[in-house]
């Protein structure tokens, strides 16, 4: 491949390859996994499907993320926020049902790089989004009673996160929610194709730039404060900079269902030339929908004054879309609306959201 040819991790902001660790195909880290093909990357880490050498278990592959030593991208050291993160959801509970469908740490070991330590993590391997499940449906609609099924592992999933670990997801999506290997033979399969038909590559100096096969997000702890969510799917509170919770979860949750069930966009938040998110245009659609907000969430917002005047109306005045409403008065939308609230204290809790007769309906 050319080397002016920009690939995967070097194309991330502040990208410096001397921070990130130079894996190979066939490399051994910790003595135990063996590195065989790459499937993801992001601005401070580089994401690898590899085969764990442990001579007292059946043969498995595993996926191990390696962070860069440094990540210039981030202001704050992620990399032992999500380590101290993953850690807690991994061990806090076991016994609840929602730990079964979170992903939990098998493993972590640090080594030692020209430009600082690496720390690594390791999971079980994931097979592909949800997004892509919804693509493979007539119509790229999830039939609802599938959709309930997942619906319920979702929430059991989010009532372990928030209140037995105290944690936030903060990038709830469709694209986010990764789906279970039912025959991991296809991992093996994959393998196989990746040594006799290997992607591009870009071969540096010191180090060889792999393409890679997939993608993956993380979660937050509550305090953190940045909120790493697709912006369409934002709640108001974040939108407004005004602090949050696990209500900010839910609100995604609830438009991601909304997405799932209706292969479309809930609020159309960009401008038809650019395509540029607005979000003016988000707080629009969402007064449009829920009415004028109250005075408690734009009196907290850090970024009020720069969508409302001191009335509470959006400045400058923006046309409000007529006939943007819920129409079908049905138990999805009712379970939907639940949700969809101004108030951050008035949407329901995971927990409670399984009790909703929706559910209840196959």
């Amino acid at each position: 491949m050319h080397l002016i040819t920009t690939l995967e991790e070097e194309k991330t902001p502040y990208y410096d390859p001397r921070y990130f660790y130079p894996a190979r195909l066939g490399d051994v880290l910790h003595g135990r996994y063996q590195i065989v093909t790459k499937i993801g990357f992001g601005t401070g880490s580089t994401v690898w499907l590899a085969r764990d050498l442990f001579q007292w278990c059946a043969e498995r592959f595993v996926v191990t993320k390696i962070n860069a030593a440094y990540n210039p991208a981030s202001p704050v050291p992620t990399t032992e926020d999500e380590l101290r993160i993953s850690q807690i959801v991994s061990k806090t509970d076991p016994s609840h049902i929602g730990w079964h469908f979170v992903r939990t740490l098998l493993d972590t070991f640090t080594f030692s790089g020209q430009y600082g330590d690496h720390v690594c993590l390791v999971f079980e391997p994931l097979r592909e989004p949800l997004l892509l499940v919804q693509k493979r449906f007539k119509g790229k609609v999830i039939p609802p009673e599938i959709l309930k099924i997942m619906v319920e592992m979702m929430l059991h999933a989010l009532d372990y996160l928030h209140r037995v670990c105290h944690v936030v997801h903060t990038d709830i999506k469709s694209d986010n929610i990764m789906m279970t290997f039912e025959d991991k033979s296809l991992l093996e399969r994959d393998v196989r194709d990746e040594y006799r038909n290997p992607l591009p590559q870009k071969r540096c100096a010191d180090r060889t730039i792999y393409l890679s096969r997939n993608n993956y997000g993380q979660p937050k702890r509550i305090k953190k404060d940045n909120w790493n969510n697709g912006e369409l799917l934002r709640a108001p509170e974040v939108i407004l900079d005004a602090g949050w919770s696990y209500s900010a979860d839910i609100w995604s949750f609830g438009l991601m269902l909304y997405e799932l069930l209706e292969y479309r966009i809930f609020f159309r938040a960009s401008e038809p030339v650019e395509d540029e998110y607005d979000d003016q245009l988000h707080l629009v659609y969402i007064t449009a929908l829920l009415g004028p907000p109250p005075r408690e969430p734009l009196e907290k917002g850090r970024r009020t004054s720069l969508c409302y005047d001191s009335k509470g109306i959006l400045e400058p005045p923006i046309k409000i879309p007529t006939g943007f409403n819920l129409e079908k008065r049905d138990m999805f939308i009712r379970f939907l609306s639940r949700m969809l609230k101004w108030k951050p204290e008035d949407r329901p809790t995971a927990k409670e959201l399984l009790d909703n007769p929706w559910l209840r309906r196959y």
